[in-house]
This record gives structure tokens, C-alpha cells and sequence, in this order.
């Protein structure tokens, strides 16, 4: 089912003059920045967007070195928003302002998308898409393939896995999807399944401090460049309904915009919302909730939180290291978990210190850092004959780089990661 709509050309006149005048100055600094998100619309899903593997050269290992361990976390993949009141509030918005005669005829259009996204999602709150799936197993396949030493089960090697998740459906299903595909390409893999409140590192609870006022600078960032009272003219066709109907119009646009980040993981909907926001718009949403998701991973509370998590990592290689087995550690859960752990290893660059807020998205994009499915893959390599142990840190599927001197880029020792980490999180 296809539900699109244009707009009439005076809307997108008007938007462009209001919107391009209060943004010039913004444009300037982000241009570049601008460029790269708008050349796939699905950016603007930020913490949404469904998984995209790019096929990138990896770095072959050095001479005499051999992959015989992997460490994953991996967020779950695509899934629905995840409650009832994403969809039911603006449906319940459109619907009465239906009734009342006050939509425009692109707002009517809105509507009768809104109500078939939410009929979709009915009790599917939060739960994994069948994209979320297709997704789990292409990332379990490619590592299957890339390294086939650690998951043969020939000459007397036997592959174990270790695969654990948090207690929520959708990281269940993805360790579910993941282990399937594994056990589909080798079916002498051994693989011990957990999903348990005991693993207190996959689901350690935060609560960022001035949360309220961190999101009032997201908020004002967003009402000082999008004009509110031109948009929604688009939608509704009385200003004064919209005036005393619409409680909170910045928190409607917001809501919109995230549904329609979530539909590229309900492709199989095939319906559009981008169409009703200018690129400037977009552009402009996207830099508002990204800002907001960058203070929620990136405060204090979650760097702080992410250090069991990282803990638990070293001490689960080590265990690899000395024992042999398992072959691979698999963990599934959030974004929340998955992004701290990046930045309290600098991935990248991730650790750098908090920019002004104009500037965030100038070093940190949501749908870059942590997308649907998004991975953090440590891949162990030995030497048998001198023992040493090297380690390629892959974000996403990609050669990453950790603030950790190293003589064999992309690769680092072992022992100079324990090291560097154990210093940074301490023991107890």
C-alpha cells in the first residue's frame, strides 16, 4: 500500500523562504555535514534507521596470525516504535481535526497514513520487525564467512558460543535470529542461549542528572530554526484550532518525525511521512534529536554505566585466551548500552569532549554511532608460534580505531588493550 501525497507549490515556496532565512547561518557551519545526511533520506531516522552494510576492504592480518575468538555486542535490530502512545497520540490529534473539518487536504493524507501505521503496530510495540530479522542473519552470515577458522568444526575444533541478550523480546528474537543463521551454516556449532536479569552488565539503568534541562536546549535549538506556525499550516487548515486544540505542537512534529524514521524498518508497509517535511525540515529535526540523543548515551551516568559492560568484555577474552573456548562471546541488547561502551573505548573518536550544542553533530550522528543492529565486533588473532595475541576492533562492520598506540594499525596487542582499560574502569 502506497499513501503519498505532494505538496502544493506555495507550501514549499513559504517554507523555503521562512525556514532557508533563520537557518542560513546554521548552513554555513554544517555543510558538509548537511551534504552527507541528505544523501539518504533514511538518515534522518537517526537511532532508526534500519541497518546498512557497507562493503568495505578489510585489512588482512599480519603474517603467521590466525582469527580464533570474537567479543560482539550488538543492539537488536529493526523493531516498532516502542509504545502505544508514538502512534495513538497524533492519530487521536488528526482524527479529531478531522472530524472538526480543519485538515488541509495534505493533512487528510497524514491522517489516513497515521491510521494505517497505527493499525500496523497494534500490539507490536517495541517488538522486532520482520526487517529486524533479515537483519540479524546477514550479520551472523558475514562473520560466519570472514572468519571461518573460528567457527570451523574440522581437524578436532570444536566451535562454542556463548550467547546471552537482555530480558526484552526484541534482543531475544535478535540473539534468536543470529544463533539461527550460525546453526544454519554449521549445525555442529554448540551454542549456549541466556536471556536473565543475572547479567546485570547487559541492562545497568541510568538516569542522565538535568535530563529536563538538556532537553530544553534541544528544544529551543528546534524553535529558534523550524517554524511551527508555517508547518502545521500545511496540516491543519485553521490556525486558531491549532491554537487551542494542539497542546503541544513542537511535541507533535517531533512525534511525526520519529514515525516516519521508524517506517524504513516496516518497509514492508511501503508508506512515506518525508514527504510532508522540506530537506530544511528534516535537516533541522534530525539535528534536534540527535542533539538529544547524544546528551542521554554521552553523560557521565552512562559512561559510568557501561564500565561492567566493558569489564565484563576483558574478562570474558581473557577466559577465551587462557582456556579456549568459547570461540565466540555474543551479546544482544540496546543502543543505550551499546553507545556508552563506545565512548568509554573512544571508537573512532567517540570519547572526544562534549562540543557546544550547535556543533554535535559535527562529531557524533545517531544513525552512524548506534542504527538499528548496530555492532561492536572485537576479533582475537594468535600467533601460535610466539603466542602473541592481536585484536581488530570492527564498529558496524567497519575497521575502527581506538585511542591505544599500536605498531600493526588496525590491529592492537592484546595486552596494550587490557592494559589501557583496566587503568580506565579500575578493578574492585
Amino acid at each position: 500500500m502506497v499513501l503519498k501525497t505532494e505538496r502544493c507549490s506555495m507550501r514549499r515556496k513559504c517554507a523555503a523562504t521562512a525556514i532557508s532565512f533563520m537557518l542560513l547561518p546554521v548552513l554555513v557551519w554544517a555543510q558538509s555535514t548537511k551534504e552527507e545526511f541528505l544523501s539518504n533520506i533514511h538518515h534522518a531516522g537517526g537511532i532508526l534507521q534500519s541497518y546498512i552494510y557497507v562493503n568495505t576492504q578489510l585489512t588482512p592480518a599480519p603474517e603467521g596470525y590466525k582469527p580464533f575468538y570474537i567479543s560482539h555486542y550488538g543492539r537488536h535490530g529493526s523493531r516498532w516504535l516502542t509504545t502505544a502512545g508514538y502512534y495513538n497520540r497524533p492519530e487521536k490529534i488528526f482524527r479529531e481535526a478531522f472530524e472538526a473539518g480543519k485538515l488541509t487536504e495534505l493533512g487528510a493524507s497524514v491522517y489516513k497514513r497515521i491510521q494505517a501505521i497505527a493499525a500496523d503496530a497494534q500490539d507490536r510495540y517495541g517488538a522486532l520487525s520482520p526487517r529486524g530479522v533479515v537483519e540479524q542473519k546477514e550479520i551472523a552470515e558475514r562473520m560466519f564467512r570472514s572468519y571461518p577458522e573460528v567457527f570451523s568444526s574440522e581437524n578436532g575444533h570444536t566451535c562454542t558460543i556463548y550467547s546471552r541478550s537482555t530480558v526484552v523480546p526484541r534482543c531475544i528474537l535478535s540473539m534468536a535470529a543470529h544463533n539461527e543463521r550460525l546453526k544454519e551454516l554449521n549445525p555442529k556449532i554448540a551454542i549456549t542461549r541466556e536471556a536473565t536479569n543475572r547479567n546485570t552488565y547487559l541492562n545497568t539503568e541510568y538516569e542522565t542528572a538535568g535530563k529536563d534541562s538538556l532537553e530544553a536546549i534541544a528544544w529551543n535549538f528546534l524553535n529558534q530554526r523550524f517554524n511551527m506556525r508555517v508547518f502545521l499550516s500545511t496540516l491543519f487548515s485553521d490556525t486558531l484550532y491549532v491554537k487551542e486544540h494542539i497542546e503541544n505542537p513542537t511535541a507533535l512534529v517531533i512525534n511525526i518525525f520519529q514515525i516516519a524514521g521508524d517506517l524504513q524498518d516496516l518497509d514492508h508497509l511501503n508508506i512515506d511521512l518525508y514527504d510532508i517535511f522540506s530537506k530544511e525540515e528534516i535537516f533541522i529535526l534530525w539535528q534536534t534529536v540527535n542533539m538529544k540523543w547524544y546528551y542521554d548515551f554521552n553523560s557521565r551516568e552512562a559512561i559510568e554505566s557501561s564500565k561492567s559492560l566493558l569489564r565484563n568484555i576483558l574478562d570474558c577474552a581473557d577466559s577465551a585466551i587462557t582456556h579456549g573456548h568459547p570461540s565466540v562471546d555474543l551479546r544482544f541488547g540496546h543502543d543505550s548500552y551499546l553507545s556508552p561502551l563506545l565512548a568509554i573505548m573512544g571508537v573512532n573518536g567517540l570519547d572526544a569532549p562534549r562540543p557546544d550544542p550547535e556543533n554535535i553533530d559535527k562529531v557524533w550522528s545517531d544513525y552512524k554511532v548506534t542504527p538499528m543492529a548496530a555492532n561492536l565486533q572485537l576479533i582475537f588473532y594468535r600467533n601460535e608460534r610466539t603466542g602473541d595475541v592481536i585484536v581488530k576492533i570492527l564498529h558496524c562492520e567497519k575497521e575502527a580505531k581506538i585511542p591505544i598506540a599500536t605498531d600493526r594499525t588496525p590491529y592492537y596487542h592484546w595486552k596494550d588493550i587490557k592494559a589501557y582499560y583496566e587503568q580506565m574502569i579500575g578493578r574492585n
